[in-house]
């Protein structure tokens, strides 16, 4: 098996991967190199996914891709070929529930704006009382209860914080850390209760602009929403109009739509919004998972067993 890797696994995975399994062959592209001239022998690519380079493979068979979300890959022409397609679902978990959580603490803490006033006005004579101060007693709405979402309610209850979420497998047990788990066509019922809603949903059909409009007229007044997974599920105009209106106190945002949120868009002139530039999973924790994940599917494709994280196409995650 001829195997083209994405220069995100580094020539440390390389090596890994040609010591573990010395009788296969594993090529590293190096920074901005065009991957088509390996595309006529290539079995299999480590997040080589461009429509471009499937169409030029003729016996590409796998794909493993190096993030959780997919809704920005071909999907419907890596259905159409029969591929094999593997995401890092859970590898950035931790690293995304600590980003929530970070979200939660600069708000609950008032940090981003006592930082701002200190630089500008110096050491405050009267110091305000942040709102809330104290997470305990405060209701966390997690919206999707699966990797990120478990990790983040975790944490959360570590706080002292009470956890209500929605999730769609009914049939999974309830974590002693979580109040109560409801279907996710609950969720009108279960906003005006949440004094924080953290988005955990993966980007699908189906969570596109979950967050809009009717959603935002549910929350507190002083409730605050948060996203670390994919721009698109909270509706962005949306969003500012719920900000303008005094319908939600603030949001922390990981991701944006559009993405790269352009320096010129209004988002950034809201002082109650917390931006960070999609890098919650980053950790050199999350990159050693991926590569033992890549290294442990490669050896489950070439022995035939199922892979780890093989794609839902129906759900699309």
């Amino acid at each position: 098996m001829k195997m083209l890797l994405h220069p995100r696994i580094a020539d440390k995975g390389r090596q890994r991967l040609c010591e573990t399994y010395p009788d296969h062959e594993f090529i590293l592209l190096a920074e901005n190199e065009d991957p088509l001239p390996y595309a006529g022998e290539i079995e299999a690519t480590f997040s080589v996914v461009t429509d471009e380079f499937i169409r030029a493979a003729p016996h590409l068979k796998w794909i493993q891709v190096l993030s959780a979300g997919i809704n920005n890959y071909p999907l419907d022409l890596i259905i159409d070929r029969g591929i094999l397609l593997t995401n890092a679902a859970g590898n950035y978990g931790p690293n995304m529930a600590d980003h929530t959580m970070a979200f939660i603490l600069m708000f609950s803490r008032d940090i981003d704006r006592v930082r701002r006033e200190l630089r500008t006005d110096g050491w405050p004579v009267n110091k305000r009382t942040p709102d809330p101060g104290e997470l305990t007693g405060q209701t966390l709405l997690i919206v999707g209860l699966g990797g990120i979402g478990l990790g983040t309610a975790r944490r959360a209850a570590a706080f002292g914080m009470r956890i209500l979420a929605t999730r769609h497998h009914s049939d999974r047990p309830v974590p002693d850390f979580v109040e109560a788990v409801h279907p996710p066509n609950a969720l009108h019922e279960l906003l005006p209760g949440a004094d924080w809603v953290a988005v955990c949903v993966p980007h699908t059909p189906d969570t596109v602009d979950l967050i809009q409009d009717p959603e935002f007229a549910r929350m507190k007044p002083n409730a605050r929403i948060l996203c670390t997974t994919r721009g698109g599920i909270i509706n962005t105009e949306a969003l500012m109009r719920a900000l303008d209106n005094g319908q939600i106190a603030g949001a922390g945002l990981d991701v944006t739509d559009p993405e790269p949120l352009p320096m010129d868009h209004p988002l950034w002139n809201y002082d109650n919004v917390i931006i960070t530039p999609h890098t919650s999973g980053y950790a050199a924790s999350a990159n050693q998972r991926l590569e033992d994940l890549v290294v442990e599917n490669t050896g489950r494709y070439l022995s035939g067993r199922p892979l780890r994280n093989q794609v839902n196409f129906d759900l699309r995650y």
